[in-house]
């Protein structure tokens, strides 16, 4: 049967196989108002040689057979029903005893039985609809079913592709930051259980802010792509690949001693000088990237942090030494027992702890930035309009930095201020945080305090006390109208002159919606230009206005150039 004859209250026509013409008179009989009150078709056939081809050329919406036949029995054409895969009830009739073969019956599909007498023939109508109505019940029921089945496998695939894509770099489609932070758990942990090494690789590509310059982000996301392909073409299936961020890569390296990853690590780097990468027909571009390389057990390492953290150190160091080399975390800590003969230590348990001493500081500033991180995200989830506020404008404040020319330590205290500009937010209520209208006098008084209690948090950490100068002034505004102190041009810390434009220009793109509609990219564009001078440093405007012209997001014609260079050439009213 048709799904579409689900829809049907009524069978619209019976096939009824009986070769006694007595019994075929009394069905007829005992069903001919019904036939006619519903307009029912009903065929009959007298073996099951006519009931099949009876079947073969018409559709039937229910079969009323006769156990006993000339030619075969109603179990055998019960069989071909189900050969021919035709979905429709069949019942069976059968004769005074032969209910336990009707009972068996029904285990072959029947869908119910009748026995013949003349009660069961005055009933047949009854009988034939309730057997009708069982079905089309069984069919909604497994229709049901499979929908269901059907639903569940769709939602299965949805979250195996969610799944993936919560762990996959959406550019080179590596493993991303965050998985490989929970795989570095996982091998760090098997590997201090069984006792064997691992290594960490971090791989940085040299200049690729240059690369983005000069050819525009279109080439320098392809040489990210094809920079992840290499590596995962050159590695085993066991180790594990990552884009770390930006032009970063991580690998973890199993079952490898600072001995053999050294050695890949050089090997890598040396193909990828090899390699060419294709701008257009005429034009080829070379990279070389730098490696920083640490191992367990053959560092100090009591925990995953400590050898990624070993690794960026040792990239640091490859990257100050020249770029386009492969450095050992081992290598620095002999540089630094050279450099300090008087620690001639013969217990090598206490260089060790001395070794660590060395980097304990940068170790506890970055410990204490990622679980601020933690913080900070469970302060932004209040509110879907600030989520993931504080890590695009530290992230763009950093981006700023690099523009103007900062060097690399001045460029991380201005992202790690980026990142923490509103910490002191944690101290103001939900009921002024969450407010969806305009502050009292009273609620923005209280709002105002937030760069101070910032400050507060964050001045104890003294590796943190550059930031949290910054976190302290990011308010302050370039005509000297902002608070707390009322700070006038370069009075204020450059790096809280780069937040307070990166800070309002995600306001204005991202978490607007909260006071006023929010804005396009060339919209706050020519907001942060119009307020140039007075709110904002107009020389930071321009940085981030040449960021974005670089980067694609922003046409050059899009803003008032001549005003902007006025407010740069106009002091601090």
């Amino acid at each position: 049967m048709e799904v579409s004859a689900m829809t049907k209250k009524h069978p619209r026509q019976i096939l009824i196989v009986e070769d006694d013409a007595d019994h075929a008179l009394l069905i007829k009989s005992a069903l001919s108002a019904w036939i006619q009150q519903y307009k029912i078709k009903v065929e009959m056939a007298d073996s099951i040689e006519n009931a099949l081809t009876k079947l073969s050329n018409s559709k039937f919406d229910l079969i009323l057979t006769d156990y006993r036949l000339p030619d075969r029995t109603g179990l055998e054409l019960m069989a071909e029903v189900q050969n021919r895969k035709m979905n429709l009830p069949v019942l069976l009739m059968t004769a005074m005893g032969d209910e336990h073969l009707a009972v068996n019956a029904l285990k072959s599909g029947f869908i119910d039985y009748i026995v013949k007498s003349d009660a069961s023939f005055k009933e047949l109508p009854r009988i034939l609809q309730g057997a009708y109505d069982k079905f089309l019940s069984q069919e909604r029921e497994k229709n049901l079913k499979d929908e269901l089945a059907t639903k569940n496998d769709q939602l299965v695939t949805m979250n195996q592709k969610l799944t993936e894509l919560s762990i996959r770099d959406e550019l080179t489609n590596l493993f991303n930051h965050r998985y490989f932070q929970e795989k570095m758990a996982e091998e760090f942990a098997r590997a201090s259980r069984y006792h064997y090494p691992l290594s960490c690789l971090m791989i940085d590509i040299d200049y690729f802010k240059s690369v983005n310059d000069t050819y525009g982000h279109p080439v320098g996301d392809r040489v990210l792509r094809e920079l992840g392909n290499f590596l995962l073409a050159h590695l085993r299936q066991s180790d594990t690949v990552a884009r770390y961020g930006g032009e970063e890569f991580c690998v973890l390296l199993p079952h490898v001693g600072y001995e053999g990853a050294s050695l890949l690590a050089d090997r890598i780097r040396k193909k990828i000088m090899d390699e060419n990468y294709k701008i257009d027909s005429d034009t080829t571009l070379k990279i070389t990237i730098s490696v920083g390389v640490s191992s367990y057990p053959e560092d100090p390492v009591d925990r995953k942090e400590t050898l990624l953290f070993y690794a960026d150190k040792a990239l640091y160091r490859a990257k100050g030494a020249g770029r386009n080399r492969t450095y050992v975390y081992r290598d620095f800590s002999k540089e630094y027992a050279d450099q300090m003969p008087q620690l001639k230590f013969s217990d090598e348990k206490v260089f060790e702890f001395r070794q660590r001493l060395f980097d304990v500081s940068e170790m506890a500033k970055r410990a204490y930035i990622e679980a601020t991180r933690a913080l900070i995200n469970a302060l932004e989830s209040k509110d879907p309009h600030t989520m993931g506020h504080a890590a695009r404008v530290g992230h763009h404040s950093s981006l700023v930095a690099r523009e103007i020319g900062m060097g690399e330590d001045d460029i991380r205290i201005i992202e790690h201020a980026g990142l923490l500009h509103d910490i002191g937010k944690i101290s103001i209520s939900d009921e002024i945080l969450l407010k969806p209208g305009a502050y009292t006098h009273e609620e923005y008084e209280k709002m105002k305090s937030h760069p101070l209690l910032g400050y507060q948090i964050v001045k104890p950490i003294k590796f943190l006390s550059e930031e949290a100068s910054i976190i302290l002034h990011h308010h302050e505004w370039f005509n000297g109208e902002g608070y707390p102190h009322r700070l006038k041009g370069k009075e204020i810390p450059i790096g809280a002159r780069i937040v307070s434009v990166l800070d309002a220009y995600d306001t204005m793109r991202a978490a607007g919606g909260r006071y006023k509609r929010t804005l396009n990219c060339e919209e706050a564009v020519r907001e942060l230009v119009v307020h140039s001078g007075t709110q904002f440093d107009p020389e930071v405007v321009y940085y981030f206005i040449n960021l974005l012209i670089k980067r694609g997001d922003l046409d050059a014609k899009a803003y008032d150039r001549q005003r902007l260079e006025e407010a740069i050439k106009k002091p601090a009213a």
